[in-house]
């Protein structure tokens, strides 16, 4: 196990030096990443939701989460508020 922590703290690592603005781990806005705003298909936005597995941005190679993972209201409350 020890193996597998170090090969994702350096894949980690190096996504966050490569990354314009030094996120390495964004998560979903609108949609969309947060770090290119390119657009996620729904299959891969509910493959984030489950949590299972370490998903990466196609376009940026970002590590994507979902928003309230990162402790972010969901935004069909915010929508419903207005």
């Amino acid at each position: 196990m020890k193996f597998d922590d170090e090969r994702l703290l350096s894949a980690f690592k190096r996504i966050r030096k490569n990354a314009r603005n030094g996120l390495g781990i964004v998560y979903i806005q609108r949609n969309a990443c947060g770090g290119c705003f390119n657009r996620i298909p729904p299959q891969r936005q509910m493959e984030i939701k489950m949590h299972k597995k370490v998903i990466v941005c196609e376009y940026c190679g970002r590590i994507m989460i979902d928003p309230e993972l990162a402790g972010i209201a969901p935004e069909v409350e915010a929508t419903l508020k207005k």
